[in-house]
């Protein structure tokens, strides 16, 4: 069988900044001079012989073809001038998730959120039968965009394997107890490693602590962790079947596929009892008590009889009800009161005609009188024989003088 020929790529990565580095692998910060990207570029310490060196190949290509959101990007892989393997990630301007942690500093709904798209990732690596094997907060990225994404996959089995086969395979904080006992592991292996991330998510602290890497395992093996909402009141009491499941010691006892846990992570996401505990509903969002209901009631039925008091006054004991005021809008309010008019007693004695020999110089009283004749519609005196050019759709003043004279016989 032919060797796989990994070929080094002289002065394509140009490292800028060293960011982590660790007792099998080292990351910098690099510069791709071919396509002017910045990368990470991930450098193995101890190399791999020539069946670890296909297996790298492999898994490497595998990694390469998932595509998910919340999986790191893998874009390149090679051996350098030294004949270190090394792999060129997408690189997360951002934090890890073992940076973020302190206690209680995600709230419920952020912690369900990051979780449900972690699952989703680990969900579509076990499709293409890939396993993570190392899943742990140092391996979550934090995106600046508030977005979680899962890293270094299949790399811990590898490197372990190249140190040496008796080492334990992954962090032994975040290990299944599988995977402690030495037995074959499978996709619920990482479920159980993700029940422990999401544990610390929810409360700020690990579901299994102790002063030696055997302790941890001890725990781990055989202690069952105190639920999440004793740690943190805000945790529904669903969250804390959904996380024991997870740590489940049996993996029969756990979800059927990342898939299933997934969904089962999602309504926690939307559902208002996942926002901080904090916050309090205004009043006006609060929903309304029955005695609240019969004051609003009693009020509008006061109301009512208090429009009505006059007119009940007046028609009980004669107490005079108060006036209407009946107001249109574009109309003075003066049009709807009543002026008294007075004839004032004048004599234009040059206005009057002479009459019956009567002159000028006569002793003559006069009285007007004013009638105010009123919209008249009748239909024989508006044919046009009787009155031509006259109409009555007015209303008019008209004065008749009243006059009586007195003459010495």
């Amino acid at each position: 069988m032919s060797k796989p020929m990994i070929t080094p790529q002289k002065s394509r990565y140009e490292p800028l900044e060293s960011i982590a580095s660790g007792t099998t692998s080292r990351v910098t910060v690099a510069r791709d001079n071919v396509i002017g990207r910045i990368v990470a570029l991930k450098t193995f310490v101890h190399g791999f012989g020539e069946e670890l060196e296909e297996q790298f190949l492999q898994e490497a290509r595998l990694v390469g073809q998932l595509s998910h959101p919340a999986i790191v990007q893998l874009y390149d892989v090679g051996i350098d001038e030294q004949g270190a393997p090394f792999l060129v990630m997408e690189y997360i301007a951002g934090k890890t998730l073992e940076q973020r942690l302190t206690p209680f500093s995600l709230t419920v709904q952020r912690a369900c959120a990051w979780a449900a798209d972690l699952a989703g990732a680990l969900a579509l690596a076990h499709r293409a039968g890939i396993i993570h094997g190392d899943i742990k907060p140092g391996n979550i990225f934090i995106t600046p965009h508030e977005k979680a994404k899962l890293g270094d996959f299949g790399i811990a089995r590898l490197t372990t394997q190249a140190c040496g086969a008796d080492r334990v395979k992954g962090t032994p904080a975040y290990l299944a107890p599988e995977q402690i006992q030495g037995a074959e592991q499978d996709q619920r292996s990482d479920q159980f490693s993700f029940g422990i991330v999401f544990y610390q998510m929810l409360t700020g602290v690990p579901p299994f602590e102790g002063n030696s890497v055997g302790a941890v395992c001890s725990q781990i093996l055989h202690k069952e962790p105190v639920a999440p909402s004793n740690l943190n009141p805000a945790v529904p009491k669903a969250l804390d079947a959904v996380t024991a499941r997870c740590l489940a010691k049996d993996p029969l006892e756990r979800f059927a596929s990342c898939e299933e846990l997934a969904q089962a992570l999602y309504p926690f996401t939307r559902a208002r009892r996942a926002v901080a505990a904090s916050w309090k509903a205004p009043w006006w969002m609060r929903p309304c008590r029955l005695f609240e209901v019969w004051v609003v009631a009693a009020a509008c039925l006061l109301l009512a009889g208090a429009s009505q008091l006059p007119d009940w006054l007046h028609a009980r004991y004669g107490m005079p009800a108060p006036a209407r005021s009946y107001y249109h809008p574009g109309v003075p309010p003066e049009a709807f009161s009543y002026t008294p008019q007075t004839v004032a007693a004048t004599e234009p004695t040059e206005m009057l005609p002479e009459t019956h020999g009567q002159s000028r110089n006569e002793d003559v009283e006069t009285k007007w009188m004013a009638i105010r004749v009123e919209k008249i519609s009748l239909k024989a005196f508006n044919q046009p024989d009787s009155f031509s050019g006259s109409s009555f759709d007015q209303s008019t003043i008209v004065v008749f003088p009243l006059m009586s004279s007195t003459s010495e016989e």
